[in-house]
């Protein structure tokens, strides 16, 4: 409110970069925690059943069953 016209477009853009740079982090969170899942999914295959698999690792019942179709 208090800003002139390059002061506020300054801080517009800083905070723009800050949303995308938070929005990138959450996106690789996420990458990363699904690829925990699948990893740990991938070495229970041989020990539990594809339903509790799933379940405790919180992937679908169809990612496990593809995961074990290309492990099998």
């Amino acid at each position: 409110m208090y800003l002139n016209k390059d002061e506020r477009e300054f801080y517009e853009n800083e905070l723009k970069a800050m949303r995308v740079h938070k929005a990138e982090i959450k996106t690789a969170r996420a990458e990363g925690e699904k690829a925990r899942a699948i990893n740990i999914a991938q070495n229970l295959l041989d020990v539990l059943d594809i339903e509790t698999i799933a379940l405790k690792t919180g992937l679908s019942v169809e990612e496990v069953k593809t995961l074990k179709q290309w492990t099998a």
